[in-house]
């Protein structure tokens, strides 16, 4: 798609409740515009410059981009392979498929750490700080189900105050492979592949509804979990230069396991990704790479 000047689809953080499907440029994704060739793919790698975020080992990413002669480090990219239609969408019309994504824990991390970066330097922290501190300065026990669930719906509410207030710094994070197939046939439609990407910000889509319409059940679901470690990452990213992450991601489990963070059908996916090529991708089963 890079040789051929085929942009990617882009799916951006609108507001809290949309998304923006829009297009991006492949170097725009690989922080560089740099050819293949001038490029490392580094796959199952440690992006080495989060690491003045956190305080404990920082957990490796899919793909990391480097600089052929590996002395530099570009870009941390989360891949995650989808098939489209998934089990809860492919009884339906053509036009309202969807993909099944889930999101592992270390997806989730790097997000919170590429928003990390984004609020950096001190005058934003002192802005997040006023967003998220009415909330979370007079936590006794994060673990703590029933203290959680009495300020979840505060949580949310500052979480969505952060987005909104700083959505124009998201940048892109995870990279979304979709294969169309015929049904749920292990045959390719004739336009079979599509890639699709998610900014940091946009992925809390994928949690975000879920985790507002479980507040007042007696449980904390994967998704409000998740919602609930976002923003104490990024309130302590605030605080201090440096986070512990594993009181987040290995503790804050309230009853859940933690084999993954959480996952979302497509019957729910389709709506943050719904664009024509969501329906017909760009790339044809027959199409070849320029010069093979």
């Amino acid at each position: 798609m890079r040789s051929k000047n085929v942009p990617l689809v882009y799916v951006k953080y609108l507001n809290e409740t949309k998304t923006d499907v829009d297009e991006i440029d492949v170097s725009s994704v690989f922080g560089s515009t740099l050819s293949n060739k001038e490029l490392y793919f580094s796959f199952e790698s440690r992006f080495d410059i989060f690491r003045k975020f956190v305080h404990d080992d920082l957990p490796a990413i899919d793909l990391v981009i480097c600089a052929a002669n590996r002395d530099k480090q570009i870009k941390p990219l989360e891949i995650k392979l989808t098939t489209l239609p998934d089990n809860t969408t492919e009884g339906l019309d053509e036009s309202m498929y969807g993909t099944e994504l889930v999101i592992r824990s270390a997806t989730t991390r790097y997000m919170a750490l590429s928003m990390a970066q984004s609020i950096a330097n001190k005058g934003k922290r002192a802005k997040v700080k006023e967003i998220f501190e009415p909330v979370f300065a007079k936590v006794r026990n994060w673990d703590s189900k029933a203290e959680m669930l009495q300020i979840a719906p505060q949580v949310i509410q500052a979480l969505e105050t952060f987005l909104n207030e700083f959505k124009k710094f998201q940048t892109p994070i995870l990279v979304q492979p979709v294969w169309k197939t015929v049904g749920k046939t292990p045959v390719l439609a004739e336009n079979c592949l599509d890639i699709f990407v998610w900014s940091d910000f946009a992925l809390t889509h994928l949690f975000l509804d879920s985790a507002r319409n479980s507040l007042g059940s007696s449980s904390i679901s994967r998704q409000l979990r998740a919602a609930l470690r976002l923003s104490r990452f990024i309130y302590e990213s605030a605080k201090s230069d440096k986070v512990y992450q594993a009181p987040i991601y290995d503790g804050m489990t309230y009853e859940n396991q933690n084999d993954k963070e959480f996952a979302i059908s497509g019957t729910k996916s389709r709506g943050l990704m719904a664009c024509d090529r969501l329906i017909k991708p760009a790339i044809s089963k027959n199409e070849r790479v320029l010069g093979s």
